[in-house]
């Protein structure tokens, strides 16, 4: 498809995708599927119990229709393929996890080695299932050089990128617009570094779906990602610095999701060492937003910000990762 009509292909998406996010929480809460709030101990979120999740799979319906569209008119690279084969693959372990959580009526859904080692199934699954995809040479970051490994380092790092990818965006899923706003940025981060990478048919649909989805996910969200909507992310994300060759890249690229997943793993080091919080509460977003029963101790100032501050200022840090992993590639 010629890139006129994928971009006007793409500004019907954002209503279309307001449209269906809508209905499809209305049928949610019809139905009585909501989130179960996890304790976290202080409170922090109480309020959004009830609220509709799981809506990753109207982004992941809509975006596989669109692809069956543009596909009808052309055809669609193998790397828009496996980007969306490795979204919906991980999209279903996030499905699994939603479908788990409602049906017990509780917060958590699959056990951490459960997500583990189903995460490393999908992974493995995807590198046979494409490995001459993946061998693709590594760009390093500041710098003209590439390295290109052998199969089985290049396995590890499939699995390491995807795996990291997947628990951290399920881990910035946690504010009304954060997660989907950061995987815009992120996702137009690609096309600029990597507009050769056969990406454009399928990154286009999915940043303009993102982009209606906020219509209903910001806030006040009236419907989450959801696991599968993060989970699903994370998958896309993933494949697309695998099958662009800049998987160096990606920490800068996408930078808010170690510093997400990063603070989670100083918290509980911290905690088991020494028995104090670097943070007041773990993920970083967290930390910055209004929280009662706070009665202990941490390292970093608390931080009082109104939930819509929050997010939009990690929004435009996220930027600056983004514009940062743009200056890497270019020098």
């Amino acid at each position: 498809m010629r890139l006129p009509s994928l971009i006007a292909l793409s500004l019907v998406l954002v209503p279309v995708t307001a449209l269906a996010a809508h209905l499809f929480a209305g049928w949610m809460r019809r139905a009585s599927l909501g989130i179960h709030v996890r304790e976290y101990g202080p409170n922090l979120h109480e309020k959004k119990g009830g609220t509709p999740t799981m809506g990753g799979v109207v982004i992941a319906a809509l975006w596989g229709v669109t692809l069956g569209l543009i596909r009808l008119f052309g055809p669609l690279t193998t790397e828009a393929a496996f980007v969306f084969v490795a979204g919906l693959s991980f999209g279903a372990i996030g499905l699994l996890d939603d479908l788990i959580s409602l049906g017990l009526r509780r917060s958590l859904g699959l056990r951490p080695w459960q997500n583990l080692l189903l995460g490393s199934a999908v992974s493995a699954a995807l590198f046979l299932g494409f490995s001459a995809l993946l061998q693709v040479p590594l760009r390093v970051p500041f710098s003209a050089v590439t390295l290109s490994l052998s199969s089985i380092p290049n396995f590890f790092l499939a699995w390491l990128v995807f795996l990291c990818t997947t628990n951290s965006m399920n881990l910035t899923d946690g504010l009304d617009g954060l997660a989907s706003g950061v995987s815009i940025l992120i996702l137009a981060g690609f096309l600029v570094i990597s507009p050769g990478a056969g990406l454009a048919s399928a990154l286009l649909p999915l940043g303009a779906i993102l982009i209606g989805f906020l219509w209903v996910n910001g806030h006040p969200a009236r419907l989450f990602l959801g696991n599968v909507g993060s989970f699903f992310l994370g998958g896309v994300i993933g494949a697309c610095a695998l099958v662009s060759g800049t998987a160096f890249l990606l920490p800068l690229l996408a930078g808010l999701l170690v510093l997400e997943g990063g603070s989670v793993v100083l918290q509980v080091a911290s905690f088991r060492l020494t028995g104090q919080r670097v943070f007041k509460i773990a993920p970083l977003h967290h930390h910055f937003e209004r929280a009662e029963g706070i009665d202990y101790p941490h390292f970093l100032p608390a931080v009082e910000w109104p939930e819509p501050k929050v997010t939009l200022r990690l929004w435009i840090v996220q930027g600056l990762f983004v514009g940062l992993a743009i200056l890497a590639a270019r020098l």
